[in-house]
């Protein structure tokens, strides 16, 4: 019985000292992980607010919302005035002519001028505005206000639908002339702020002229 009782101690010992190296191991590789968790949070810190808050602050944010935010606020501002003055057009012509005349542009058999000019428009008036100020978010608003104006002439029209005509309510013209203002606009307003930042790169390099030259040495 003793020397049964003897072993049992020194099981429990051989337990009880494993287990405490295992904690110990255990504490040191946390102990280890959070030193790195710390080092790696305070370098993303530094990488945040150092090259990451210059670009947010510098070339990111020009090209989102403009250098100059007096510009973009008063582009922003143009965009509704334009919405209102093609709702005003396309009330005059009639919103199921404008329908043929794109559905025959898009598929060609019957390209439309008037579509064409607008959307060459569209592609142009985002061209000077991102030449201008850069800002792709209100380049996109001027773009896309004409899209939902000429749009939004749906509201009150009768439509065929499978069970018969219906009227096109105020909700439904919203939303589908915010589709179109997405679908449309969107991608005219891309190619304009490509063309426009193309431009206005090219300018730049002719005015400043080659890097580095050196005028004529005055005498």
């Amino acid at each position: 019985m003793a020397s049964i009782d003897t072993g049992l101690r020194a099981a429990g010992a051989a337990v009880l000292a494993a287990l405490s190296s295992a904690v110990a191991r255990v504490r040191r590789l946390l102990s280890w992980a959070w030193s790195l968790l710390a080092a790696g949070s305070a370098r993303g810190r530094a990488v945040l607010d150092g090259p990451v808050r210059r670009a947010l602050a510098g070339p990111v944010r020009a090209a989102l919302f403009g250098r100059r935010t007096e510009v973009s606020l008063v582009v922003a501002l143009f965009a509704p005035l334009l919405a209102a003055a093609a709702a005003w057009v396309i009330g005059g012509i009639g919103f199921e002519t404008l329908l043929d005349w794109a559905e025959g542009t898009w598929d060609g058999t019957d390209p439309s001028s008037f579509v064409l000019l607008s959307a060459a428009a569209l592609v142009a008036l985002a061209a000077v505005s991102a030449a201008v100020n850069s800002g792709l978010v209100p380049t996109t608003l001027l773009v896309a206000g004409p899209v939902f104006g000429a749009a939004i002439t749906r509201y009150g029209t009768t439509v065929e639908r499978v069970y018969g005509t219906h009227v096109v309510s105020l909700p439904e013209a919203v939303g589908v002339a915010a589709l179109l203002a997405l679908a449309v606009g969107v991608p005219l307003a891309l190619a304009g702020f490509v063309l426009g930042a193309a431009a206005r790169r090219v300018v730049r390099t002719l005015t400043d002229g080659p890097a580095g030259s050196v005028g004529p040495e005055r005498v």
